[in-house]
């Protein structure tokens, strides 16, 4: 099976991932390299899912509802995107997925569905296109609390590594070149493409700290931090400080 094939794999649809804790740590892109060398000499490569790029579009209310919940640290908070992969050759695989992602404190409930839209259609469509609040009902049958007028603002992507703790069974994501690439003229003015200066140590587990072997992470720089790729994205391209 091709890497493209790999991801084209989505869980049954509207599954949901059991509750979890998620803890993030920034670390700076000069020190990244150093980080993913490291990080593989402590876990385990998850090889059902291999190293590529993550296209992400986001989507919020028309007076970005969804973003204040970020700036305002609410307690609940909401996400709502649209995403597909491609290989590290750049080869975007066929599968389209909606997703809503829900976190109640430090932790987190998604629910997502494959769409049945052609990976073509979705690379030739402009944020400002209509086409795309259209795409989420699928979505919205799985969790119609979802706010009723929801629109594309930016789109961004970013080469992920997928390790695995081998005694944790707890999954680590480092996420580095995040890019924002594309806004939705109706709705943001920036300057495009930019790329934040850090990469993002993520852990996904049943613990709220990291196990004690991952604990070297701060070595190379890196702080631990609620941050949010789409919260740090606006505020890049619009030069914002929320």
């Amino acid at each position: 099976m091709s890497p493209t094939d790999l991801y084209s794999l989505t869980p049954e649809a509207g599954s949901l991932e059991s509750l979890e804790f998620e803890t993030k740590y920034l670390v700076p892109i000069s020190t990244a390299p150093s980080l993913l060398s490291w990080v593989q000499t402590v876990c385990s490569l998850d090889r059902s899912v291999p190293s590529g790029s993550v296209h992400t579009v986001y989507f919020d209310t028309p007076r970005l509802a969804l973003l204040g919940e970020k700036i305002d640290s609410d307690y609940l908070k909401t996400k709502v995107r649209v995403r597909w992969y491609s290989d590290e050759r750049g080869h975007a695989g066929p599968a389209v997925f909606a997703e809503a992602k829900f976190r109640v404190g430090n932790r987190r409930d998604k629910v997502r569905t494959r769409l049945a839209v052609p990976i073509e259609d979705v690379l030739a469509r402009r944020l400002d296109d209509r086409a795309w609040a259209e795409w989420l009902g699928p979505l919205r049958q799985l969790a119609p609390q979802l706010p009723a007028r929801l629109e594309p603002t930016l789109k961004l992507q970013y080469v992920r590594h997928r390790f695995v703790d081998a005694a944790s069974r707890a999954r680590i994501t480092v996420d580095e070149h995040v890019t924002i690439d594309a806004l939705n003229p109706a709705r943001l003015h920036g300057r495009t493409p930019a790329t934040l200066p850090w990469a993002v140590f993520e852990y996904k587990g049943v613990g709220r700290d990291l196990p004690a072997r991952l604990a070297p992470v701060t070595r190379f720089g890196a702080r631990r931090g609620s941050m949010s790729k789409y919260l740090a994205c606006y505020q890049l391209v619009t030069r914002t400080a929320l």
